[in-house]
């Protein structure tokens, strides 16, 4: 990407994504995955492995600026625009939740990560619209690093979604949703009035 924006997409399939440093053996259930013929990638950001499905929204952002801000601040600024922008469809009391999750009442309803160098800052979010539980069961083991919010929680104890708790969103206008609130975090976070492709 060659200027700062936006990307919102579904996965066309069920697939395990590994964080960049994750170790298969700690993290996977190998045979479960191998059975089942899922595919198994890594990512260039870090965090644990998860599982993606057509059941999920994947909501990217990348901030070209080269005065950045710690990763915290990213990740609470950009956990708001995901947020504001859920709002807008009508989900309530969803909260930033340990380093970098959104939650809803204690439970997780989307895990994010990010990559940065001297130039960008690349944030990502998968947010569970509505996926079930056991296939996080089946291929992910307890993970080797949890945020204290977790309590030793099992996936299918700590993971909800968002249909679970009642909610249906409309995915165009999200996407749109997105799109506003990422410009007014851009602005915010860099001072500079958005700058995309068209302009």
């Amino acid at each position: 990407m060659e200027a700062s924006g936006t990307m919102v997409f579904v996965p066309p399939c069920v697939m395990v994504v590994m964080g960049k440093g994750s170790d298969p053996a700690a993290e996977l259930h190998a045979n479960h995955i191998l059975a089942d013929g899922v595919p198994v990638i890594r990512r260039g950001t870090g965090g644990c492995a998860v599982v993606l499905s057509p059941e999920m929204i994947v909501v990217s952002f990348v901030v070209l600026h080269k005065r950045q801000q710690k990763s915290a601040e990213y990740f609470r600024a950009f956990n708001r625009t995901i947020i504001r922008a859920l709002s807008d469809q009508g989900v309530t009391h969803l909260e930033h939740a340990g380093t970098s999750d959104i939650a809803r009442h204690g439970r997780k309803i989307a895990g994010t990560a990010i990559y940065r160098n001297r130039r960008l800052v690349f944030y990502h979010a998968v947010i569970n619209a509505a996926g079930e539980a056991n296939l996080m069961e089946r291929y992910l083991k307890h993970p080797p690093r949890t945020p204290d919010y977790r309590a030793d929680r099992t996936h299918a104890n700590f993971v909800t979604s968002l249909a679970a708790e009642g909610f249906r969103i409309d995915l165009s206008a999200f996407q749109n949703g997105i799109e506003t609130e990422f410009w007014r975090t851009f602005s915010s976070l860099t001072g500079q009035e958005p700058v995309t492709p068209n302009t």
